[in-house]
């Protein structure tokens, strides 16, 4: 097997996979972007180059495996001249799923059974399978692998099954390029992701798409230009589908434009990773407007907002707000999030005094009113605000303490913000870009059926413990403007 002139007309998001040496890649496109196609394209080059380097090709399900991924990876393999082998057809080039045959001398055979396997006759094989039971391939040992569709597929699978079987010696990265032999420590073991926009955040935040969603709205809603990046071994491109308009033709992307309202329009064609996808629970928060860089006033009152929770971590947002003529400009300046072993509230008021050691202008905290009930593992306090008002007294007066003495009713405070980030009220929320959590609640958690939020839970592996993913520093938020701006809030 050999690489053979490349016949169809590859774009230059494609390409730019294709090429890169970046030991994780992410192929993030519209439907009909040639993906699959692309996936093709890798394992031809990697089966004919590096032969003695096992490979692996996922889907999420086996359905979309067979039905869908393989069957456009082969028929990129047939249009290269690479067909499967039969006794109709002796020139075939690899066996799926059965014994090779015996004239083909470099194969393995040492399995029991050649179920989810690809054998080809210069001795290359790739693992097949899904992700809906990855634990099946914990046993396996891969030089490289090919992820199609990781959207609807968990994270832990990906990052701690996949990644954790690429370790088989092979290809190594010397000056640049991908050679046989090499220094160990110049090992490559490339995993490719190719999919269309996530349903779940975990893609976005493993690649921190969010540092560049200014940068990705500006290039990708284009037939020219495309979203590339390259950090800490990780590529990324984002592109739409007109790139590949000349295999799918124009008819294809009007069609499920016409058919799709804008906001699913700009996921499925334009590969947009941050469109609304229906249920969001703060449904008009736009991170393009309300996500901006915000500095600290060290004239202005600090307003600080608790969570208690201890797990995933113990939080406070700090906020400031100015008066802009007849409008009130709220910033969220920053967050602290602190986890376990730091993840008391004694522990977050003292991270913020470390943080604001010089803060004069005096504030106001804010929390959740089950924190007054609360009991805590120190026999000084009667419960976390007690906590609070000690540990950062230098910065209180005696009107301080502004914690709800009830909370608000989840509907009425998601509908409130909602109308605050729809300027339906003289009031203006603009979070700072470092304020990674608070963005994430904003703009992943979801509604749930009774319109309260439907707060994901999640577990560690290494602890056990289950805990809510989103909402944490959310819901300091709704305490804090329910609270200061009540006059709106009640009226």
């Amino acid at each position: 097997m050999q690489i053979n002139t490349i016949e169809q007309d590859f774009s230059d998001p494609q390409m730019d996979i294709f090429e890169s040496t970046a030991t994780i890649n992410l192929f993030l496109a519209g439907v009909g972007s040639g993906k699959t196609h692309l996936d093709g394209l890798i394992s031809k080059r990697l089966i004919s180059d590096f032969p003695e380097c096992k490979g692996g090709i996922f889907a999420n399900t086996y359905d979309q495996l067979n039905t869908a991924t393989l069957l456009r990876i082969r028929d990129y393999w047939a249009s290269t001249g690479i067909t499967e082998w039969s006794k109709e057809n002796p020139s075939g080039s690899y066996v799926s799923g059965k014994e090779p045959p015996l004239q083909w001398k470099l194969c393995k055979r040492n399995f029991d059974r050649f179920n989810n396997i690809i054998s080809f006759c210069n001795g290359g094989l790739i693992f097949t399978g899904s992700l809906d039971n990855a634990i099946m391939h914990s046993g396996k040992e891969m030089a490289w692998s090919i992820l199609d569709e990781t959207k609807d597929s968990r994270e832990e699978d990906v990052k701690e099954i996949i990644l954790s079987r690429l370790r088989q010696p092979g290809m190594y990265l010397v000056n640049g390029k991908i050679k046989k032999i090499g220094l160990q420590s110049q090992q490559w073991n490339p995993l490719y992701i190719s999919t269309s926009p996530a349903k779940v955040p975990w893609i976005a935040e493993w690649f921190e798409l969010e540092k560049d969603i200014q940068e990705i709205s500006a290039t990708i809603f284009s037939d020219k230009t495309y979203f590339k990046k390259s950090f800490d071994d990780k590529f990324i491109t984002i592109s739409s589908t007109y790139h590949n308009v000349h295999n799918v033709g124009i008819n294809y992307i009007n069609n499920i434009l016409a058919n799709n309202t804008k906001e699913k329009g700009k996921a499925l064609i334009y590969g947009h990773p941050f469109t609304v996808t229906g249920g969001e629970f703060y449904s008009s928060f736009d991170r393009l407007k309300h996500v901006k860089e915000v500095k600290y006033d060290k004239t202005l009152p600090l307003h600080l907002t608790f969570d208690q929770n201890s797990v995933p971590y113990n939080s406070v947002s700090i906020w400031q707000i100015k008066k802009n003529v007849d409008i009130w400009e709220i910033y969220c300046i920053d967050e602290i999030a602190l986890e376990n072993p730091r993840n008391s509230t004694e522990e977050v008021c003292e991270e913020f005094a470390i943080q604001y050691p010089r803060h004069d202008a005096g504030g106001w905290y804010y929390g959740d009113a089950s924190g007054k009930s609360r009991s805590v593992m120190n026999k000084d306090f009667k419960h976390h605000y007690d906590i609070i008002a000690y540990k950062l007294r230098k910065y209180w007066n005696n009107s301080s303490d502004r914690t709800c003495f009830s909370n608000p009713s989840v509907p009425k405070r998601r509908d409130f913000i909602n109308a605050i980030f729809e300027n339906k009220f003289p009031l203006r929320i603009y979070i700072n870009e470092s304020c990674k959590l608070l963005i994430a609640d904003l703009m992943y958690l979801k509604q749930d059926v009774d319109g309260t939020k439907k707060k994901q839970i999640v577990e560690d592996k290494d602890t056990g413990d289950k805990y809510q993913k989103y909402g944490h520093l959310s819901d300091g938020m709704d305490y804090f403007l329910t609270e200061l701006f009540k006059d709106y809030y009640n009226g």
